[in-house]
């Protein structure tokens, strides 16, 4: 919860030991603004950005932020109500010595010139002409960086990649990097919830409903229209891929873990990937707005102080000789450093599934989990879709309603670990390999990994409690596009271009990416894997699309198809 996800306790090991406060920028200048500064851009087009600086002569590094947000909403708090304000304190940034240029995308707020098309290629460009642009200017000392949450995490990624020569660091905050795997299409399977609620609420609505846009076009483009058109990673979603080949300024990338399905992976991803000065920092949170409050943290603050000062000041305070990497463990609820990520102790660990039951859960199968390999002949489990509970949009989706409460297990596959004899960390990216079949030429995967409390802690008639840490996805005729070059042991990938449908009755080996997670399993805890051809929009960000389907599917789960979870396990020490 936004309000109380702050804990003393936590957020007291979110800053290294002796961090250096007193040695960083300190307030001291008031603030300047002015309003509705336009920029032309290299086609001719002007786009809009308001200027806020220290009010004293001089040279100052600057910060930039940019969005389709309307600038002219920086007023409303940074509450997740309002969850499109994603700046930070911009008069905090500015008190100690930075100046900060907040800026309209072409085709949004009081940039009226040209079309929002959500990174296209006229986009990317203003992003690189505004660097360039601020580095010029009598108030700028040639250094310019970047700054925001979300989408205003996205663009950095982005304009990063287009090399602005005045570029020297970013600091993308929760922010995804490619739209086709990280948003719009999950393992191939279409995304509902971001492409149509945030298009409609917080690009159109704002514009139509909220504070009216000044210009009666603004909001044309279809978000949701194109997604629905490119259901394969064709050319529309290759230039909305940032390239992180291409990125050659510092970067501090801050990810955060329930962020699942939208932005986790992008920070990740992005880490692990780069070639320049890089740090990475994977924060806690459970629910939706919580990112909102660790961004605009006091601790959140000086940790981005700290970056922008060595970077854009040249106050060096020993920030790159400290552990490149911080992560929040979930269960030990403590920030921790570590030399590198993946984690260099990691252990890969198979744990399989099995036919159980496990006595710990009301599902279609009640499974188990085994750290031993399965040793019988024959053993799997099918099951009909859609299941007659199983609801719309409009409804829960595999979820179903008992006792007045939704149940997000009562109706699809689970395979439930036994009580935890030690505590288990798991840290990193995994993958489930399946071995299933199907009556139709392709079907669906969706699974999720879940941290279930003690069986002391649960209470009869009731869903099972514990937390949901991570998801995974897969269509089954985008198995065939798998690109074994970019694959790596904790991470296949696919390349979504050419689906190829599956033979009926045929067992596949599927290998599902599941995204990262930080979590120490505690004592007495069961591991929890909920598996089904479809998700809940009551527990799965807003849900995928379920389409038509009609089926049987079977799980294998036998000697010859040992179905299983790769887990990279962290060894006591």
């Amino acid at each position: 919860m936004f309000t109380k996800i702050l804990k003393p306790e936590i957020m007291r090991t979110l800053l290294p030991e002796g961090f250096p406060a007193g040695e960083l920028s300190q307030p001291q200048y008031k603030m300047v603004v002015e309003k509705d500064v336009f920029i032309t851009m290299r086609d001719g087009s002007r786009v809009a950005a308001d200027i806020f600086r220290p009010d004293a002569p001089g040279e100052f590094p600057s910060l930039y932020a940019t969005s389709a947000y309307q600038k002219d909403l920086a007023y409303l708090p940074q509450w997740p109500a309002f969850h499109f304000r994603e700046t930070n304190d911009i008069e905090w940034f500015v008190s100690r010595g930075y100046a900060y240029v907040h800026q309209d995308i072409r085709g949004s707020g009081k940039s009226v010139d040209g079309q929002w098309r959500f990174f296209s290629e006229e986009e990317q460009n203003d992003f690189y002409d505004t660097v360039e642009w601020i580095a010029g200017q009598p108030w700028c000392n040639s250094s310019v960086g970047m700054i925001g949450e979300s989408y205003l995490a996205w663009v950095q990624w982005f304009t990063a990649a287009t090399q602005p020569p005045h570029l020297k660091c970013i600091a993308p905050f929760d922010g995804g990097a490619d739209m086709y795997r990280d948003v719009a299409y999950h393992g191939g399977i279409m995304s509902v919830g971001f492409p149509t609620a945030w298009h409609m609420w917080e690009i159109r609505a704002n514009y139509r409903l909220g504070r009216t846009g000044p210009d009666a076009k603004l909001g044309d483009w279809d978000m949701p229209w194109h997604v629905i058109n490119h259901p394969t990673c064709d050319d529309f979603w290759k230039l909305r891929y940032a390239d992180f080949s291409k990125i050659q300024c510092p970067v501090f990338s801050i990810g955060i873990l329930h962020k699942v399905g939208i932005h986790l992976r992008g920070n990740i991803r992005g880490y692990e990937e780069l070639t320049t000065p890089k740090k990475l920092l994977l924060c806690h949170g459970d629910f939706e707005g919580d990112e909102m409050a660790i961004f605009n943290s006091d601790e959140v603050r000086l940790l981005l102080l700290r970056w922008y000062d060595h970077w854009l000041k040249g106050n060096d305070t020993g920030v790159m000789e400290e552990d490149p990497v911080t992560v929040f463990v979930r269960g030990k609820e403590v920030y921790r450093p570590e030399k590198e990520w993946p984690l260099p102790q990691t252990e890969y660990h198979k744990l399989y599934l099995t036919a159980g039951p496990s006595g710990a859960v009301e599902s279609l199968n009640d499974g188990g989990l085994s750290w031993e390999p399965p040793t019988v002949a024959d053993s799997s489990f099918t099951y009909a879709y859609p299941d007659p509970d199983w609801s719309h949009f409009s409804g829960i989706g595999t979820a179903v309603m008992e006792n007045g409460v939704p149940n997000p297990v009562r109706k699809i596959l689970t395979f439930t670990g036994p009580p935890l004899e030690e505590d288990l960390e798991v840290i990193g990216s995994m993958v489930l390999v399946l071995y299933a079949s199907s009556d139709q030429t392709d079907t669906d995967f969706f699974m999720r990994l879940t941290d279930q409390l003690p069986d002391e802690a649960q209470a009869p008639g009731m869903p099972p409690r514990g937390l949901m840490l991570t998801r995974g996805w897969l269509k089954a005729s985008h198995a065939a596009t798998k690109d074994e070059a970019r694959s790596n042991p904790h991470r296949p990938y696919y390349r979504h271009d050419a689906p190829q449908p599956i033979e009926p009755g045929q067992i596949y080996k599927f290998e599902i990416e599941v995204w990262a997670t930080s979590c120490c399993f505690r004592q007495g805890h069961r591991m929890r894997i909920d598996l089904a051809c479809y998700d809940s929009n009551a527990f799965d960000f807003g849900g995928h699309y379920y389409g038509l389907k009609m089926g049987n599917d079977t799980i294998h789960h036998d000697k010859d198809h040992p179905s299983h979870i790769v887990l990279p396990v962290i060894p006591s020490a």
